[in-house]
């Protein structure tokens, strides 16, 4: 199907799910270069989706999954591999077969240097396209996000 066809009146422009991915690809990018620049190079991209805010503090594995839009084997991968590298914790629940997920004290370093990194990144974006309009566009990403 052309450009045309489906309706798309400047096929030149990215539309903006590709502008979105776009900057954060760059985020990302970032954060995997503090990452092991840190001694922190074993954190991939995948474990982002643990690692998002609000950071995990006994949350069951299913609950992370849900928020990450993983299915539940996919989200255990991922923890079997930061819990092996000492980033996250899970602990029994007595009585029951849930396990609960947490950060270690390592996890809350990344955790921390990953939340500086963006505010980093932010500071830059606001020199670069000016205060006033980088406000602008964070209330527009959080009024999107709240789905409004």
């Amino acid at each position: 199907m052309s450009f045309e066809l489906a309706g798309d009146a400047d096929p030149g422009h990215p539309l903006v799910g590709a502008l979105l991915r776009f900057c954060l690809t760059e985020v990302e990018q970032r954060l995997c270069d503090a990452l092991a620049a840190a001694g922190y190079g074993d954190i991939q991209v995948a474990h982002f989706k643990v690692f998002r805010f609000p950071p995990p503090e006994n949350e069951r594995p299913i609950d992370l999954a849900q928020r990450a839009g993983l299915s539940k084997q996919a989200m255990n991968y991922l923890l079997l591999q930061l819990e092996a590298s000492g980033y996250i914790r899970r602990i029994s629940v007595p009585g029951s077969s849930s396990r609960l997920v947490s950060l270690t004290e390592k996890g809350w370093k990344v955790a921390a240097l990953q939340r500086g990194t963006v505010r980093q990144i932010e500071r830059e974006w606001e020199r670069r396209i000016g205060r006033e309009r980088f406000q602008t566009f964070y209330a527009v990403l959080q009024e999107l996000s709240d789905g409004g």
